[in-house]
């Protein structure tokens, strides 16, 4: 599946994490405690939100609005695993049943996510969370038959789901057209060892070289978690589309490789 095609079939995909509001009253804590939450969502300060959601949760524990935008706060974090469970306790326990979809309906944004950053690395996994996500989106549908953004969802993660499993039987013809040797038993255990000293010798150069590049390389350490705090801030913005996901992720991985390349350069022995 070529860019552009992908570019124009994830297009239709989006992440709702419009919070959901509460009328504060000077009679009610919890109450405050939420907005205050929402207005330092609103100022992208999501790790003080969540603490200001906590706090309602210790008057209300069984309050689900609070739940429902820490989970928000959590995805905008990129904690995709505490905003699924947040998000599943809600439509588990909620009787409002927009809410309810809308929990639904992001808990299928979060697998589809996943399965995204699966994607380069392990395909099966990739492909399980696309279909996971694919149930949550039929259960939102069943909820709201018109939330068209929910039907779309499917459209293109099927897609997806066709363009994994190429991939996963070109893998496997690949594999099963490999020559076989008689003797590849004892070449690969030459081929292994080999590969054990020249692992010993890589490690004992990364050891002397960081030695020299240990300032260098922190100071590069403290950059880039500068910077991916403020792509997280900037990039999964409310109603984010799955493209814009797929963008982040790609620039990103960009900047990871750039990063391990610059981080230390191997130098000429002087001993």
């Amino acid at each position: 599946m070529n860019a552009k095609r992908l570019r124009i079939i994830l297009a239709a995909v989006a992440v709702s994490l419009a919070l959901y509001a509460a009328d504060a009253t000077a009679a009610d804590p919890a109450l405050e405690s939420v907005q205050q939450g929402n207005d330092l969502y609103a100022k992208g300060d999501y790790n003080e939100a969540i603490n200001k959601y906590d706090e309602s949760l210790i008057d209300k524990p069984e309050a689900v609005i609070p739940k429902f935008n820490k989970a928000n706060s959590y995805y905008r974090l990129e904690d995709i695993s505490q905003a699924l469970d947040l998000y599943r306790e809600v439509a588990a326990d909620s009787k409002d049943m927009k809410l309810v979809a809308r929990s639904k309906y992001n808990t299928g944004n979060c697998y589809f996510q996943q399965g995204l950053k699966q994607k380069d690395s392990n395909l099966q996994k990739a492909l399980e969370d696309m279909q996971t996500s694919i149930s949550y989106w039929r259960q939102t549908l069943d909820i709201e038959s018109e939330n068209e953004k929910a039907a779309k969802n499917i459209e293109v993660a099927r897609l997806m789901i066709k363009d994994i499993i190429d991939q996963i039987n070109k893998q496997k013809e690949e594999q099963q057209n490999q020559p076989q040797d008689p003797n590849q038993p004892q070449q690969q255990q030459e081929q292994q060892q080999q590969q054990d000293d020249q692992q010993q010798q890589d490690q004992a150069d990364q050891q002397q070289q960081d030695q020299q590049n240990q300032q260098d390389q922190q100071d590069q350490q403290d950059q880039q978690d500068e910077q991916d705090q403020q792509d997280a801030q900037q990039d999964f913005a409310p109603d984010a589309t799955a493209q814009e996901i797929l963008d982040n992720e790609q620039e990103q991985k960009k900047d990871r490789q750039i990063h391990q390349r610059g981080g230390w350069q191997k130098v000429d022995k002087d001993w």
